[in-house]
């Protein structure tokens, strides 16, 4: 049986969902900014910055009902294995996510805004500005960008790393409970 909500074991399809396809879209994200920054000013680069944005944008929407979604449910339980200093630092990299998650993308957009630059939700539709055109703003805000970009691949580098561990060094159940459909350790489907 498919359940929308957590559990105290596992994630539920919803959050699963979510997790998955932000992945993704900050998968593209970081190969579509890097692509962007390298090519010289002109219609390509344009148009890879106008995705960028785009799905940048997307990020920032999916991240909030992420947020909302996880306020209204249950997280499941952390193994009773960790130490308490290990769930302190799972639970502050997890919080690091939804924050960097929600501030790269207002820091983009306070960039193209002070740079006086649209910011076009795939050409549906305009955001509007956040701040008046102002190349000092603009500065900041594109550096504050980049920082926070390293910052996020530095966290996701290590979250990765600790599933990894959790599921083939700890041996428990801490990577699949965010698989949709993975079988957990009584060889029963584990989607809940």
């Amino acid at each position: 049986m498919v359940m929308l909500r957590n559990s105290p074991e596992r994630y539920g399809i919803i959050s699963q969902t979510l997790h998955w396809i932000i992945v993704v879209f900050v998968s593209i994200q970081f190969v579509v900014g890097s692509i962007a920054a390298d090519l010289p000013l002109g219609m390509q680069r344009l148009i890879l910055l106008s995705r960028h944005k785009s799905i940048g944008m997307t990020i920032f929407i999916l991240m909030i009902l992420r947020l909302l979604w996880r306020l209204s449910n249950q997280v499941p339980l952390l193994p009773a294995g960790m130490s308490s200093h290990e769930q302190r630092l799972a639970r502050l990299i997890h919080w690091l996510f939804y924050i960097l998650l929600l501030c790269i993308p207002v820091a983009g957009w306070i960039n193209s805004s002070a740079s006086n630059l649209t910011v076009s939700w795939f050409g549906i539709f305009n955001w509007p500005d956040l701040v008046e055109p102002d190349k000092y703003i603009a500065t900041i805000a594109k550096g504050t960008h980049k920082i926070l970009v390293w910052t996020l691949l530095a966290i996701i580098s290590l979250h990765t790393m600790a599933a990894l561990r959790h599921h083939f060094i700890l041996k428990n159940n801490i990577l699949i409970r965010m698989i949709p459909g993975f079988k957990g350790k009584t060889g029963k489907e584990t989607i809940l």
